[in-house]
């Protein structure tokens, strides 16, 4: 058995999980959040994010970048369905200590999502009919934010 410590290492920085005390589900979630990389600013006031978790047989991806000193948020809600592919789903934009509601439907999926950030944390409270399951609503625990 080969261990690869680079994949370690990365997973540990870049990957946080914890049960959902509601469902008692584990969810897993992958982010990546910094400066953008060809900034050169050293005192950007935002920063990128890439963030995936799957969840309900899909992967959920939110991508933009996040204002350091007002918590703006810019950026979009997409999913990946197996086999299928990425679609985007909602713009997400708008101040994260009031929330940001995000409505969404394509054929097989639709639901809600609302982005806030309270307790140094981005979170999302998600509710979706996913081929014609419903689920949810689920709050999750995202990536660090500024308080």
């Amino acid at each position: 058995m080969s261990t690869d410590l680079g994949l370690e290492k990365w997973i540990e920085g870049h990957h946080h999980q914890y049960e959902d005390p509601v469902t008692a589900e584990i969810i897993h979630v992958y982010a990546i959040a910094g400066a953008p990389v060809f900034h050169n600013d050293t005192k950007v006031p935002h920063y990128d994010i890439d963030i995936e978790f799957p969840l309900w047989g899909v992967v959920w991806i939110l991508r933009g970048y996040i204002d350091h000193s007002t918590l703006e948020i810019d950026g979009e809600l997409a999913v990946r369905l197996p086999i299928i592919g990425t679609f985007t789903l909602a713009a997400v934009k708008g101040n994260l200590k009031d929330g940001v509601k995000a409505t969404f439907g394509i054929s097989v999926l639709n639901g809600d999502a609302r982005f806030y950030a309270s307790g140094g944390w981005l979170w999302i409270d998600l509710s979706a009919t996913i081929f014609g399951a419903t689920l949810g609503p689920l709050t999750i625990k995202l990536i660090p934010v500024p308080s």
